[in-house]
């Protein structure tokens, strides 16, 4: 689901809800990718007793918006939502190639 607010493009991929709608301890989260590949937003808003009593957004970067999925939805279908970056596979070099020794052999006279 893709949306635009606060004059940014946004896709909204993970939500998290405690509670019950009216319950005002209750509260829920929506994490948001942005067109910047490692950046995300984590809006919040809930009751007044809440820790978001008032609507708080949160920019993240792309391993603490992991480490925000591990802790609300757990490790397997935080990866799934945004998975781990591949290293890139180092190549070793190439043993360098030395020239043969040129061996000569005498003949002997008979």
């Amino acid at each position: 689901m893709e949306q635009t607010d606060f004059g940014v493009k946004l896709e909204a991929i993970a939500h998290n809800s405690v509670g019950y709608f009216g319950d005002p301890e209750g509260f829920e989260e929506i994490l948001y990718k942005t067109k910047s590949p490692r950046s995300y937003l984590v809006v919040g808003k809930g009751g007044h007793s809440s820790k978001y009593a008032n609507t708080e957004i949160r920019e993240l970067t792309k391993r603490q918006a992991q480490d925000y999925l591990i802790e609300v939805k757990g490790e397997e279908e935080a990866y799934n939502i945004i998975p781990l970056d591949k290293k890139p596979a180092t190549k070793k070099a190439a043993p360098k190639k030395t020239a043969a020794k040129k061996t000569t052999t005498k003949k002997t006279k008979k």
